[in-house]
């Protein structure tokens, strides 16, 4: 098990978080912090926050981005609201924690070893209700 662990190095990396709706989605999504200081190999997590402002029940699935796109492939998510839909109730608010790390990989990386800040973005939309998940 020890090898599946990645190396957790001295180095730090800001991360910014980036919290977006559709405008066809009547919810308010945050971050609990906009950004954190983490160590390149550690775990760390991330709460975003939704609240459906709307009387109706709504199901959303989110998008995420990572910029810069050289640092996309060394940023891993653990666990992510990002990978089911999510339903929420009227006026209902949920916390949403995000797993993640940044693989120690990206120091052997000319092109994004120097990156300072990593910004990881998520936008809501509705589900199309016509549209059934496969």
């Amino acid at each position: 098990a020890a090898a599946e662990t990645p190396k957790v190095l001295s180095d730090t990396v800001s991360v910014r978080f980036d919290a977006n709706v559709s405008p066809k989605l009547p919810w308010k999504f945050y971050t609990e912090h906009p950004t954190d200081t983490v160590s390149i190999g550690a775990r760390d997590m991330a709460i975003f926050i939704a609240q459906n402002n709307s009387p109706l029940p709504i199901t959303g699935t989110a998008t995420f981005n990572v910029t810069p796109d050289q640092a996309g492939k060394y940023f891993t998510k653990i666990q992510c609201f990002c990978f089911t839909q999510q339903t929420l109730k009227p006026g209902e608010q949920i916390r949403m924690p995000v797993l993640f790390f940044v693989d120690p990989k990206i120091k052997d990386d000319p092109d994004a070893r120097d990156i300072q800040e990593i910004t990881l973005s998520y936008t809501f939309y509705p589900v199309d209700e016509g549209k059934k998940a496969s």
